[in-house]
């Protein structure tokens, strides 16, 4: 992997109509790289990582989900009961995307995708973030990947707003291929955002 990576194929893994889903080969990429013993993953949603990781060999990897087909884990609510060396997180960029509800079963209040608002939403993603990285063994890794936004002409950075943990190890800016911006034509001084952000943390 380099500072800037780009994936124009998806790949084969996960549902490729899952609003929202990130490449499988993010998830190949970092698991090569680190050879973690355990990985987590927490939003999995189209089930890119599950596949990825079944096919690399990580039987025991764990797949986390307010989605019932993920065993419904909440990540506002229920604690962590394993300690992996690595963990994935993917959560939603605010409200971009709706989840629950619309991609998946009824709506539920402990949606991060369903914050009352940009705060809320901010600092709901802090706790997750929070608790995944305690539940890190010491060296173990904190990845999370998340972008940009805008609403009603505000541009939102999360990562900027966020709160970080312990040491950033790497910030590495994903090309998005496909995505609803990049099919339009604008005028004036509209930029697209095409970019996502890969943060590594370390325990």
């Amino acid at each position: 992997m380099k500072s800037v990576i780009s994936y124009p194929y998806r790949g084969k893994w996960g549902r490729a109509d899952y609003r929202g889903n990130c490449s499988g080969f993010v998830i190949k990429d970092l698991l090569e790289m680190y050879k973690p013993r355990s990985f987590l993953e927490i939003f999995a949603g189209g089930g890119t990582g599950f596949e990825v990781a079944r096919e690399m060999g990580y039987k025991d990897s764990v797949h986390l989900d307010l989605n019932p087909e993920w065993g419904g884990w909440n990540a506002l609510k229920d604690e962590i009961t394993i300690c992996s060396e690595l963990i994935f997180c993917h959560p939603p960029y605010y409200d971009m995307v709706i989840y629950s509800g619309e991609v998946w079963g009824e709506a539920h209040e402990d949606d991060l995708s369903r914050a009352r608002d940009y705060g809320d939403y901010i600092r709901k993603l802090n706790l997750v973030h929070r608790k995944l990285f305690n539940s890190l063994p010491e060296g173990g890794r904190l990845v999370t990947l998340l972008g940009d936004c805008r609403k009603h002409g505000v541009y939102y950075s999360i990562i900027k707003d966020m709160e970080y943990f312990g040491s950033l190890e790497s910030h590495i800016i994903k090309i998005q291929h496909n995505a609803n911006s990049s099919r339009r034509s604008y005028k004036g001084s509209f930029i697209p955002i095409v970019h996502e952000h890969l943060l590594i943390f370390r325990k």
